[in-house]
C-alpha cells in the first residue's frame, strides 16, 4: 500500500522551529502535490530529474541519494534499496511566509506506517538542525 505522508511543517525561523501538520493519508499518492510538483511514484520521479532534467546527485550513501533543483529551490532525498523506507522520496523548499521563512517538507513513503514515521522523524530532526545553522548564519 502506497503512503503520502504530509509533512508540510513549517519551520519558522523566527520561532521555535517544529511540524504544525503531520497528516497520514493512505491510498495513491499520485493524487497529491509533492513541492509543486504531481506526485509520481519515487523511482519514476528520480529518474525524471535526473535522466529527463538534467539535475545531478548532491550527494549518495547507503540510504539516500540527494538532488538539488536549484531553479525551484527544492532539494529531492530518495531512499535507496536497503533502505526499510525505501521506495520514498521526500522533498524540501523554502518557503517565505511574510517577514519569516519556513521550510516545507512533503514525504511520500510506500512502506510500513512505522518506517514511514521513522522516516518522518529523521528528516525532522535533519530539518531542526538545517534550521539551527541557518539561525546562526542569520546572526553573522
Amino acid at each position: 500500500m502506497t503512503r503520502t505522508i504530509v509533512a508540510a511543517g513549517h519551520f519558522v525561523l523566527a520561532l521555535a522551529a517544529g511540524i504544525s501538520m503531520l497528516a497520514l493519508l493512505p491510498g495513491p499518492a499520485l493524487a497529491q502535490d509533492l513541492c509543486g510538483r504531481p506526485s509520481e511514484q519515487p523511482e519514476a520521479l528520480l529518474s525524471r530529474l535526473t535522466k529527463t532534467e538534467g539535475l545531478k546527485e548532491d550527494f549518495r550513501d547507503k540510504s539516500y541519494v540527494a538532488i538539488s533543483d536549484k531553479a525551484k529551490d527544492t532539494v529531492w532525498t530518495f531512499t535507496v534499496p536497503g533502505h526499510p523506507a525505501h521506495p520514498s522520496v521526500v522533498c524540501r523548499r523554502p518557503v517565505q511566509d511574510g517577514a519569516d521563512m519556513r521550510l516545507q517538507m512533503n514525504v511520500q513513503c510506500n512502506a510500513a506506517e512505522a518506517e514511514c514515521q521513522r522516516l518522518v522523524k529523521a528528516f525532522q530532526e535533519l530539518n531542526q538542525r538545517m534550521l539551527q545553522e541557518l539561525r546562526k548564519q542569520k546572526k553573522q
